[in-house]
């Protein structure tokens, strides 16, 4: 019986500890997203700064690493409807992406088809790149993250490279997102660098 209410109150304590929060309901204009990043053996955070979700998302960027760079990517309605190829890699300054790239965020084509049907969408991992067969891995799992500087957690999709059977292929290659259709914010992404939301500031 002691065992029982020891782990009962183990299980307690866990679900107190990370509790799973709704970005639909807690991104909006002036939130801040701290993205951890490795890349080329450095150690950095990439911090977006939401400026408007509608029409289509406008955010402030900056990099905290040596070069401290920073600037602001506008996308196009069409992009966030239709975009196939991932803008990752960011220059200094203002910048409007054309209607077939997106940064950050799936548009909505990209998460429908990852999460209805094959479950699978050809996806230029990068502007320049072969587009890629991206499906998901597995079902849902929870993601660590702090808001606010409150532990909470974010319930995210994988995807991972396929070949054309539709089976993983060898490739490291992968990215997770929120799972929600108004919402769908990158979690992690392997993609020549590393980077995973580590922390949402609202205030």
């Amino acid at each position: 019986m002691k065992k029982l209410f020891l782990l009962s109150m183990l299980l307690t304590a866990s679900a107190i500890s990370f509790a799973q929060v709704n970005l639909q309901s807690l991104v909006k204009t002036g939130t801040r997203l701290i993205y951890a990043v490795v890349a080329n053996g450095e150690k950095y955070d990439f911090i977006v700064t939401v400026k408007a979700l509608t029409p289509a998302l406008v955010f402030d960027w900056q990099m905290t690493n040596a070069a401290n760079s920073s600037g602001t990517i506008t996308h196009t309605p069409q992009a966030m409807l239709s975009a196939n190829t991932m803008y990752n890699y960011f220059a200094p300054g203002t910048k409007t992406l054309s209607d077939d790239m997106i940064s950050v965020w799936l548009s909505k084509n990209t998460f429908t088809g990852l999460t209805k049907g094959s479950k699978s969408v050809m996806l230029r991992m990068n502007t320049g790149e072969t587009p890629k067969k991206m499906g998901i891995e597995a079902d849902t799992q929870e993601q660590k993250i702090l808001v606010n500087g409150e532990k909470e957690t974010v319930e995210e999709l994988m995807a991972i490279v396929l070949n054309d059977e539709g089976t993983p292929k060898n490739d490291d290659t992968f990215f997770s997102f929120n799972n929600s259709a108004k919402m769908p914010v990158i979690i992690r992404m392997n993609n020549g660098f590393y980077l995973a939301l580590k922390e949402i500031k609202t205030k």
